[in-house]
């Protein structure tokens, strides 16, 4: 028995009309829409990145201290190689990130995209642990 579908209901319910065929439209419609909800954009590797350091460098997470963690992250893979860390460079006079990322490469992502990751961040911490105040996030 073969499933039956939105627009077969209407077809079979609705007596012919344009009224019906504005229905079917809507459905149709209605269909392409809910088949685009969960795609697009989501938090990707260098968001995961900023998470990780912010959660190693512990609370106030400031910008400065998440900062010193993608330092340390660049010295790592400067000692280690490539696979230790996707952090290659902190510039702090161009205000500049050199990282790696696995579906574009070199990236130089300017620190107001590393600050807003941070936000977001400490939107999740905070979920994570509702006890910590928000001053202190």
């Amino acid at each position: 028995m073969t499933p039956v579908t939105a627009t077969e209901t209407l077809v079979r319910h609705v007596p012919a009309g344009p009224k019906r065929d504005e229905l079917i439209e809507l459905v149709r419609i209605g269909i392409k829409f809910q088949r685009q909800q969960h795609t697009g954009k989501r938090p990707g590797h260098l968001a995961q990145l900023v998470l990780d350091c912010a959660r190693r460098a512990g609370p106030p997470y400031s910008f400065a201290q998440l900062l010193d963690q993608l330092e340390l992250e660049a010295a790592r893979r400067q000692l280690h190689g490539e696979r230790a860390s996707p952090v290659e460079k902190i510039d702090r006079i161009w205000q500049l990130a050199t990282v790696h990322l696995p579906k574009r490469g070199r990236v130089q992502v300017p620190f107001k995209t590393l600050q807003n990751h941070l936000t977001d961040t400490k939107k999740k911490l905070r979920e994570e642990f509702p006890a910590l105040p928000k001053s202190g996030i």
